[in-house]
């Protein structure tokens, strides 16, 4: 069998729009579910950015009545997802519209669907099946990263604990996926390289992982590259519309891979660091990249071999990968973020299950110290 062969899935949003100044149809498209919604959102950046006017006028001018339930913050955890449902069930709206980044959109995601289930995200975690669809749901992308806006999974943070956990099912695929790069405009340097990180990786690890087939391979390919040629362009011009344009379509491609193909030991890594350590995601990811990318390189050599070339001209990929988290500013020693020697055993441990079933290479939990600690 040949790769064109290769078992290849794809579940994405009833509707994906993508484009500059998209976000203008957003209230004929919200209007196809009723007259009633909630606008979630995290705070002052999207206020401050001249975004949240925009939603809203655009909104008004369409006649609509929107509620407003804000304060998302990073790495949200299963009491705030729980006291938002508990709002949105009062007010019991025709539509959700989640606009931000990953955090907002996960929140958005899994209340629209707990207020329609019942219960809570513990429940969840420990097993509890959704049976019934979620509240229509309108998820605007702000950020070009997590690729949100088309997945099946929310993931929360357990409060006073350090883990993240995800919530998943098909019914939390958004039913508008909205991507208008025009919206990142005025994210800053230091979230664009964090985000865009996010979305590279995401490809990255899709494109290479067990569950790669010629659909996502395609997409991921394709995303790869955009990241290549724009993330360094974007955080060094942050009003390059056609960097931001780039982006937004790669991490797009990104949100649709991992959903299709599943990640790898990158991303299971990444959570721990993330949470232990307080490293936003996007750049825990890329602290244990290339050094993932040298245990797994036997195992999809011809693909790594492609990588390097997209990102950096080369084909060595973690002297590519690397080259450009040096051009971001961006340590990949562990130590420069507290990890110590001592931390190693928990954070195999956390990693476990999830995105590690995924990686092209199979690892056992020391193979996994042993590279955590040549990080250090």
């Amino acid at each position: 069998m040949s790769e064109y062969g290769l078992r290849s899935e794809i579940r994405v949003p009833n509707l994906i729009l993508f484009g500059s100044n998209i976000i203008e149809e957003l209230g004929d498209l919200s209007k196809k579910f009723g007259n009633r919604g909630v606008l979630i959102y995290g705070g002052s950046s999207l206020k401050n950015s001249g975004n949240h006017d925009r939603i809203n006028r655009i909104l008004k001018k369409n006649a609509l009545s929107i509620e407003e339930i804000s304060g998302i913050s990073h790495d949200p955890d299963n009491e705030l997802v729980e006291s938002i449902t508990k709002e949105i069930q009062n007010l019991n709206p025709d539509f959700i519209i989640g606009a931000g980044g990953g955090s907002v959109i996960d929140v958005a995601k899994a209340a629209s669907i707990i207020a329609t289930n019942g219960g809570t995200v513990g429940d969840y975690w420990k097993g509890k099946s959704f049976t019934k669809p979620s509240i229509p749901f309108i998820a605007i992308a702000t950020t070009s990263g997590t690729g949100s806006e088309v997945t099946k999974n929310a993931v929360i943070t357990g409060k006073g604990a350090y883990f993240k956990k995800s919530i998943r099912s098909d019914f939390m695929i958004p039913n508008i996926a909205l991507v208008d790069p025009t919206l990142t405009l005025s994210v800053p340097p230091d979230i664009t390289a964090e985000t865009g990180l996010d979305a590279l990786i995401q490809n990255l690890e899709a494109y290479t992982s067990k569950n790669a087939g010629p659909i996502t391979d395609t997409l991921a390919k394709k995303g790869i590259e955009l990241s290549g040629r724009y993330l360094l362009r974007a955080v060094q011009r942050s009003d390059d519309l056609e960097a931001r344009e780039g982006l937004s379509l790669s991490s797009l491609y990104g949100g649709i891979t991992l959903l299709n193909a599943g990640l790898g030991l990158a991303h299971a890594l990444s959570h721990p660091l993330g949470i232990r350590f307080g490293i936003p995601h996007g750049k825990a990811c890329a602290l244990t990249m290339a050094k993932v990318i040298q245990y797994n390189y036997s195992a999809r050599n011809e693909k790594y071999e492609e990588i390097g070339m997209l990102l950096g001209g080369i084909k060595d990929p973690s002297v590519a990968f690397t080259q450009l988290t040096d051009s971001l500013g961006i340590s990949t020693k562990l130590s420069s973020y507290g990890v110590k020697e001592d931390d190693i055993p928990l954070i195999v441990e956390e990693s476990k299950g999830g995105s590690r079933r995924y990686n092209p290479i199979d690892h056992d939990d020391a193979t996994v110290a042993k590279l955590l600690r040549e990080l250090l």
